[in-house]
């Protein structure tokens, strides 16, 4: 389960590393879960983890298990906060009681996020829980947006364990005698969800085995075609590196502005949510990185980042922070905010020219290296940073482009050094 949760952190590019992040702890066996397995993933993730519980008042052992919640993460060591709301007094009519304890639920949680630091908000949706939906919303009337069921980000809220199976986590929990909690209502049968995880899809199983494998498939078809993959010309985002794929699929999430990303095809154009591929003309790839691979890593976040295809030698380690912490010395500092999104790190190319920093004008790379003495036969190996716009912001050996040269005003700065 730990493989695949971290799988899909990295794939959807669901946390970048540095983040504090919100697990939102039920007590039930998916977000403890949830928990259990973030808190052993935190040291390879980077990242720092709170807890919060919410007490709905639904139920009069509701305030137990909250206390119990909270006294579980605090053995643990996570710092664990118990957010009570009115599930009543935001309920209204047409709307279920469970539809407002989750609108009250996110709301308080995200409120939450704001007051403790969080950049993110782990949910516990597993896989079953995405089939569960689609069924749900094929069975009351729904589009192809509505097929893409639960997005794994959604905001400021994500869900690692979206591509794991409930029988997986039951598995997690056993074989470390981990307890949780029981909530009765999910064996309530008034409810349309629980109906459809307890009758409809077991009859449906007879039928087909594989019915939720099925419903996760269609899912994931549904959210491919409201991004726009496979986009026009017959690109799939399949044939582009993972890292690259999980950004794409974000940025059409979000639906802002146009962004571009280079990959070894051509150009993928992100607008609007809108998806659109440019093949790339009359273009050979660098013929040191084989005839299977990328010509470029898209950078999703801080991190060490080497040429494709390489396991060893030269790479790029990029960190990233915000005033007033200050970044790391000897390293070439950025103004985040005046370089263009996202970066690539990719091998050299014939022509490519950098405006040294401090310098008047641009000069060819091979000439910088040649000045700064680097050995001939290790120029093709160093990896160079670009920017979305094509700009050559930093190659090991060489000053920092003046392109994105941190000012006074500079809060969110970029530090970039060869590793």
């Amino acid at each position: 389960m730990l493989s695949q949760v971290l799988h899909t952190i990295r794939e959807q590019a669901l946390l970048a590393g540095g983040e504090r992040v919100l697990v939102a702890v039920s007590g039930g066996p998916d977000s403890t879960a949830l928990l259990h397995a973030l808190m052993q993933l935190a040291s390879r993730l980077h990242i720092e983890l709170v807890a919060a519980t919410v007490d709905h008042g639904l139920r009069p052992e509701s305030a137990a298990e909250a206390a119990l919640v909270a006294e579980r993460c605090n053995r643990l060591g996570v710092r664990c906060e118990i957010l009570a709301v009115d599930v009543k007094a935001a309920r209204h009519a047409h709307v279920s009681w469970q539809e407002a304890a989750r609108n009250v639920r996110l709301s308080v949680l995200q409120e939450a996020a704001v007051r403790l630091g969080c950049a993110r908000v782990a949910l516990g949706h597993t896989a079953d829980d995405q089939a569960e939906t689609v069924l749900f919303r094929i069975v009351r009337g729904t589009g192809i947006p509505g097929l893409g069921g639960i997005h794994y980000q959604r905001g400021v809220f994500i869900r690692p364990l979206l591509d794991v199976r409930r029988k997986s986590i039951v598995a997690f929990l056993a074989k470390r005698h981990i307890p949780f909690i029981e909530d009765p209502s999910n064996g309530n049968r008034h409810y349309t969800r629980v109906r459809i995880r307890l009758d409809l899809l077991p009859m449906l199983a007879r039928e087909n085995p594989r019915v939720v494998d099925a419903l996760l498939g269609l899912a994931q078809d549904a959210r491919a075609i409201v991004a726009g993959a496979p986009a026009q010309g017959g690109f799939d985002l399949a044939v582009v590196p993972r890292r690259a794929a999980a950004l794409i699929r974000r940025m059409a999430r979000q639906g802002q502005g146009t962004r571009r990303v280079s990959v070894r095809q051509g150009e993928v154009v992100v607008s609007y949510g809108n998806v659109r591929f440019r093949p790339r003309s009359g273009s050979r790839q660098d013929s040191s990185l084989g005839s299977g691979s990328p010509e470029s890593v898209l950078v999703a976040g801080p991190g060490i980042y080497r040429l494709p295809g390489r396991i060893h030698g030269h790479a790029l380690k990029l960190e990233e922070g915000k005033h007033p912490a200050l970044p790391p010395s000897g390293a070439a500092i950025f103004d985040a905010g005046r370089i263009a999104q996202p970066l690539q790190v990719r091998a050299r190319r014939p022509g490519d020219r950098l405006r040294p920093r401090g310098g008047r004008g641009s000069r060819k790379v091979s000439d910088l290296l040649v000045d700064a003495k680097i050995p001939s036969d290790q120029r093709s190996d160093l990896p160079v940073l670009v920017a979305a716009d094509g700009t050559i912001l930093f190659v090991a050996g060489v000053r920092p482009s003046e392109a994105g040269r941190p000012q006074t005003s500079t809060g969110h700065w970029l530090a970039v050094r060869a590793v």
